[in-house]
């Protein structure tokens, strides 16, 4: 990507989406949700006013940049992705890499839920300490969301990322 002139630092994948659940929800239950989270409703309105004020004050260098960004992003995505695949989990989105793409992991990591991330984060920090049944549970999460989620790490990425001086062997990057 950097030899395109892309900076992937400012990449940025949308995964998740809004889904419009308040169909389901009955009235007596929506005034239930509203009041159990009041607090966290007046938070979000506050910052929400304040986001609106700070936007409103900016001056066209500010919106220059945004538009810049959002160039940088369509030229990654063009360059990363061949679509969006179906929403799955109820509120998330998966990608399909280009072929040219297959092995790059920016790309595969933006294309990652952070679900995912934390774990391989984690797993990094503390793989000493981690049990098999622990890494296990991560790798089979994320077999899992591949089925889904093409574009996503695999675990031959991970290996990657715990062991970076082992070579990864093809017939036992999926055992623990």
């Amino acid at each position: 990507l950097a030899s395109s002139g892309i900076n992937a630092e400012y990449g940025y994948v949308k995964l998740s989406v809004n889904n419009d659940y308040s169909a389901s929800i009955s009235p007596e239950i929506r005034q239930k949700i509203l009041e159990w989270n009041a607090i966290d409703l007046r938070l979000y309105n506050h910052f929400a006013e304040k986001m609106k004020r700070l936007l409103a004050e900016q001056d066209e260098d500010f919106w220059a940049e945004v538009a810049e960004l959002k160039k940088i992003n369509a030229k990654f995505w063009q360059q990363c992705y061949n679509n969006i695949l179906p929403v799955f989990d109820g509120n998330k989105l998966g990608y399909s890499l280009h072929e040219t793409h297959a092995q790059n992991t920016t790309c595969k990591t933006l294309a990652t839920d952070d679900f995912t991330q934390t774990h391989v984060i984690g797993m990094k920090q503390f793989k000493d300490t981690l049990s098999p049944s622990d890494i296990l549970m991560v790798r089979n999460h994320m077999q899992n969301l591949r089925k889904y989620n093409p574009a996503m790490l695999g675990w031959a990425d991970v290996h990657k990322v715990l062991n970076p001086d082992i070579p990864a062997d093809p017939d036992t990057v999926n055992e623990l």
